[in-house]
C-alpha cells in the first residue's frame, strides 16, 4: 500500500453517497488508500460505524464532516476535520442541523410537486427516519425512478434549472450560518476548511470568507473541465499566500458521480500533519 495515498473528501449512504460506510472501507483498501475521511453532510454516523473495521485493516480514518452553510445569501460548503469525536455538544448540534437540513429538502420536494413533479415522499421520510441526510442526489434519483429523467444530461439540466441556487424549486438553508458552523467545529477542537472554492465561482467571496474566519482551504479537488489543474494551482497559491492549511479529496459519491473515482485526487502526504498542526494552533 502506498503510504502517501490520502482522500479527505468522501460521502457514503450516511448522507448523499451511494456506497455504505463498510463497503467504502473495502473500496479504499482496493484503491490502495492509507488515510480517508468520511465527510458526510451533517452526519458522523458513517464514520462512527467503520472505526473498528478500518483500524483492523490498517486504514486511518480522520474525523470529518461537511456542512451546508450560508454566507452573504449564498450556499457555502464547509468541511470540518480532526474534531473531538467524544464532544457531546458537537454531536447533539450536528443532529439538530441534520433535521433542519432535511426539513428544507422536503420543502424542495414540495416545490417540485407544485411544479408538476409528483414524487413519493415516503422515500424521503424513510431516509430521514434512518438518521441520514437528504441530499440533491436523492431527489435526482427519485426523479429517475418516477420516469421524469432518462439521461445524465437531463439530470444535469434539472439540477441547474430546479435545484441549484435560484433554481425554480430551490430553498436556501439558513439554519447553519457559516460563522456558526466555523465556531461549532472550533469548539470541538476541529479544523474548519472551505470546501471546493472553485465551485463558488466568485473569488471575491472566497477572499471575504477567508478574511471573516480562521479556516483552511480545500485546494486539491476533482474539478470537472479542462481547467482543473489551473484551479488547483490557483487555490494552492492562495492558501500559501494566506498561510492556510490546504486539504483535498475526490468528493466521491459512488455511482452518483461516476466520473469521480475514490482516491483519484492527489493529496500531498504532508496534509494530515498540517491539519494536526493547525488543530493545536
Amino acid at each position: 500500500m502506498n503510504r502517501e495515498s490520502i482522500d479527505l473528501h468522501i460521502h457514503t449512504t450516511a448522507s448523499d453517497g451511494s456506497t455504505s460506510p463498510a463497503e467504502l472501507v473495502d473500496e479504499a483498501i482496493a484503491a490502495e488508500l492509507n488515510t480517508i475521511s468520511l465527510t458526510d453532510h451533517e452526519s458522523i454516523d458513517g464514520m462512527d460505524s467503520i472505526i473498528d473495521l478500518a483500524k483492523a485493516q490498517g486504514l486511518t480514518v480522520v474525523p470529518g464532516i461537511e456542512f451546508l452553510t450560508c454566507f452573504q445569501g449564498r450556499e457555502i460548503h464547509l468541511l470540518g476535520y480532526c474534531f473531538d469525536t467524544d464532544d457531546q455538544d458537537f454531536r447533539s448540534r450536528v443532529k439538530e442541523i441534520q433535521q433542519q437540513r432535511n426539513d428544507v429538502s422536503l420543502q424542495i420536494v414540495d416545490n417540485l410537486d407544485r411544479l408538476g413533479f409528483k414524487l413519493d415522499k415516503e422515500q424521503f421520510y424513510k431516509i430521514a427516519a434512518e438518521g441520514r441526510t437528504i441530499g440533491k442526489n436523492h431527489i435526482i434519483m427519485a426523479l429517475f425512478k418516477a420516469g421524469y429523467l432518462k439521461t445524465r444530461e437531463q439530470a444535469d439540466d434539472t439540477l441547474r434549472r430546479y435545484l441549484s441556487q435560484n433554481g425554480l424549486a430551490y430553498v436556501i438553508f439558513t439554519g447553519n450560518p457559516l460563522g456558526e458552523a466555523v465556531e461549532l467545529i472550533r469548539k470541538a477542537n476541529g479544523v474548519p476548511v472551505l470546501a471546493h472554492p472553485g465551485l463558488i465561482r466568485d473569488d471575491r467571496m472566497v477572499v471575504d470568507i477567508l478574511n471573516t474566519a480562521r479556516i483552511g482551504l480545500e485546494v486539491y479537488y476533482h474539478y470537472f473541465g479542462t481547467n482543473r489543474q489551473e484551479l488547483v494551482i490557483h487555490y494552492k497559491r492562495m492558501a500559501s499566500e494566506k498561510g492556510l492549511v490546504a486539504t483535498g479529496g475526490s468528493d466521491y459519491h459512488g455511482y452518483y458521480t461516476p466520473d469521480v473515482k475514490l482516491g483519484s485526487t492527489m493529496v500531498p502526504p504532508e496534509t494530515l500533519d498540517l491539519l494536526l498542526r493547525e488543530k493545536t494552533c
